[in-house]
């Protein structure tokens, strides 16, 4: 078990810095920050002297292994445009993107066991193709052009929820379901193959030889074993939900880490877009690591893997 902890701290270690590497060097992509940050006026010499005062003169792997060794102790440097330190501002945005995403992966698990179920439980096939379809549909949809659909039908035509901003649970609604209904497809059927290969065991069989009823085959016999999957994936995508977040807040201007990361790369402020990115790779990482900790104390052969 040690040598399995060791090697997954190893992977997400790398990870995280794989993650900050090409972080620091796509933001370069963006431009340069001196010339939104300067009045179209400034001369060269203005330009050369904000340049250094940022430390952007220096030869570009100069500036990434500073950046590494200041990452390592936790410090990102300054905000570019409020003249913040850049980690400060992404963790005052880390509770509203918690709040959505567990939020949203919770509907979404709830609404995945609960549809499920209920196809199990008919003996109709059309209707189990029916739910597999819808929700297969929901999924092609992109999540920002849902988005603004939901926002179009509920906060401007029947006027029930609000469209925009964080506040009381109200506010919640619309974004949680615009990411729950996306991950509802991939659980679904993630469930339903689950238990159909449950079915086919001899323990099934078994229990229906004794006059079991279906619901109570399905219940207490089957669901406890397909469940292992669906809960391995559903903590795997909780990180996805943590990263994936950055669309559905820009649409319903949710006050998360995505949205800021969003307005910083169009401010070209540097420091924040690494600090955002940092902490959503951390928290990904960490999330990965504790389902694969997790997953190997329920099942001993992963340790072998």
């Amino acid at each position: 078990m040690l040598k399995f902890v060791i090697r997954r701290v190893g992977q997400s270690v790398l990870t995280v810095f794989g993650v900050l590497t090409a972080a620091f060097f796509l933001v370069r992509l963006a431009g340069d920050p001196v010339v939104l940050l300067l009045p179209v006026e400034a001369t060269e010499a203005d330009i050369a002297l904000m340049r250094e005062a940022l430390g952007l003169d220096e030869p570009l792997i100069v500036q990434y292994l500073t950046y590494l060794r200041n990452a390592a102790i936790g410090d990102l440097g300054m905000s570019l445009r409020q003249q913040s330190p850049a980690l400060g501002l992404v963790l005052e945005r880390v509770p509203a993107t918690l709040e959505l995403a567990l939020t949203a992966f919770v509907l979404g698990i709830v609404m995945a066991f609960g549809i499920g179920i209920t196809m199990r439980l008919s003996t109709s096939r059309r209707l189990r193709a029916a739910i597999l379809w819808v929700a297969f549909i929901r999924q092609a949809v992109p999540v920002f052009w849902f988005g603004l659909l939901m926002i179009l039908l509920f906060a401007v035509h029947l006027r029930w929820l609000p469209s925009l901003g964080r506040g009381g649970i109200e506010h919640l609604i619309l974004p949680a379901l615009t990411l729950a209904t996306y991950e509802l497809a991939l659980y679904l059927r993630l469930f339903n193959a689950s238990l159909g290969e449950e079915q086919k065991q001899d323990y099934v069989r078994t229990a229906y030889a004794k006059g079991q009823t279906r619901a109570r085959v399905i219940l207490r016999h089957m669901l406890p074993n397909a469940l292992l999957p669906l809960i391995t994936i559903a903590g795997l995508n909780l990180g996805v939900l943590l990263g994936g977040t950055v669309v559905t807040e820009t649409v319903f201007s949710w006050p998360g880490v995505g949205r800021l990361i969003v307005q910083s790369v169009s401010q070209r402020d540097y420091p924040v877009v690494l600090a955002g990115v940092l902490v959503i790779s951390l928290i990904f990482v960490v999330i990965n690591l504790v389902v694969d900790l997790l997953y190997a104390v329920i099942d001993p052969r992963v340790r072998l893997a």
